[in-house]
């Protein structure tokens, strides 16, 4: 299991092949004026530090400011500056090294992971993400739907100290956030079709590498966490019209 500690304003983190590129990107944020990412500090071949993101994560159960409007729409706006900072980051083939395979078409470095609790929240208000390992060049969509599936929330399991909401509240907050980001009309048109995607990849990687012996996957697998993206992958494409229609 990954072993994450802070010491004053750092964080120090478990490092991977992928982190000297993480490394690199967090530094471009920074200089394209995002600076609601950790800082690059230093990385070794099994440790990373980056600073600390001061505010609150918006971890299970939700705190009310984190389920709140505001927060999901802050949030979407907080994603929309960072793919525009990060569609500026020069592209090396030679060197760069994602965690992830590259998504077509690449339009920005995407998270990879947006979600609650890889958000800073001051209050209502979104201040910081964190958690980049998952980052790697592909289609602003993709992040969206990621997003979208775990704000609205979309999933049909019980989330810790959280009532599920009626389908009429998930789909106006997956417009709310499409609004919020802005996201342009191609995109909303293949979200509901992105959130399944990314859902059967997720289970595809965690089955893959539960396979190989990973401890953090076998885990998750005898959690019942796969069967859970099965049951809202079904959930989503019962619902795939109502999404299209909401989102337009």
């Amino acid at each position: 299991m990954e072993r994450i500690t802070r010491a004053d304003d750092r964080v120090h983190r478990p490092a991977g092949p992928w982190t000297p590129t993480v490394h690199r990107l967090l530094a471009h944020l920074h200089e394209q004026g995002f600076v609601a990412a950790p800082e690059p500090i230093e990385h070794g071949d099994t440790l990373e530090t980056v600073s600390f993101v001061p505010g609150v994560a918006g971890e299970y159960p939700w705190t009310e400011d984190v389920a709140s409007e505001a927060a999901l729409v802050t949030s979407a706006r907080l994603l929309r500056q960072f793919h525009d900072a990060a569609a500026t980051y020069p592209l090396d083939a030679s060197r760069d090294c994602w965690s992830q395979a590259e998504r077509t078409p690449v339009e920005t470095i995407v998270h990879g992971d947006f979600a609650p609790y890889n958000c800073v929240y001051d209050g209502i208000q979104a201040v910081g993400l964190i958690d980049f390992d998952t980052a790697h060049p592909g289609p602003r969509v993709w992040d969206v739907a990621s997003a979208v599936y775990r704000f609205a929330p979309f999933t049909t399991g019980a989330v810790e100290g959280m009532t599920a909401p009626a389908l009429e509240d998930r789909l106006a907050r997956a417009a709310e956030f499409c609004r919020a980001y802005d996201l342009d009309a191609r995109s909303r048109s293949v979200l509901a079709e992105t959130m399944t995607a990314s859902l059967v990849a997720m289970v595809t990687t965690m089955e893959t590498e539960a396979a190989a012996g990973n401890p953090k996957f076998v885990s998750d697998l005898a959690h019942g966490h796969a069967d859970l993206y099965r049951a809202d992958v079904a959930y989503l494409e019962q619902h795939a019209d109502a999404i299209a229609a909401a989102v337009a």
